[in-house]
């Protein structure tokens, strides 16, 4: 896998998330193969699904053995977000799910083995808008995409 530069990174998981168009309801987690030529050509293959995301990060042998024939792991999945606000406010206790302000989102991370990692949340109300991190995201997701990298790295 390539290590890139920040600009590079940032070109690189705007092309990703405009390429990958799925479902804000596909009811599946997809893993995709990102390869990236010296001109930033970019050719990206589904590689793995699974109906439980944690499922396909954690308990997929297959899909560890392949980090490596890629420049980057894409992991697609859709789901609820909700605002979090101030600690005292009772709405951060409510599942996104179940929150009046939920929205339906589109999320991918992108990351390769020198842990480089980017990701982008689309908005199903506001698709004109997306918002892109740039090796900053915390929590589950973020860290079972680590896991993975780190394991991909480790295998033979």
């Amino acid at each position: 896998m390539k290590k890139v530069n920040d600009d590079t990174l940032k070109i690189l998981s705007e092309y990703i998330h405009d390429a990958v168009d799925i479902d804000f309801d596909m009811g599946q987690a997809i893993a995709y193969g990102v390869m990236v030529n010296n001109n930033l050509t970019v050719q990206i293959e589904q590689i793995a699904s699974d109906g439980d995301i944690y499922d396909m990060l954690y308990d997929n042998p297959a899909l560890v053995a392949q980090v490596k024939n890629y420049d980057f792991i894409t992991i697609a999945t859709t789901g609820w977000a909700a605002p979090i606000t101030d600690d005292t406010d009772t709405d951060n206790e409510i599942a996104p799910s179940k929150h009046p302000k939920r929205r339906r989102v589109r999320l991918l991370v992108s990351a390769n083995t020198h842990l480089q990692f980017a990701s982008s949340i689309s908005f199903s109300d506001d698709l004109e808008n997306p918002v892109y991190d740039y090796g900053d995201a915390r929590g589950a997701l973020a860290e079972a995409v680590k896991e993975l990298m780190i394991a991909g790295i480790e295998v033979q």
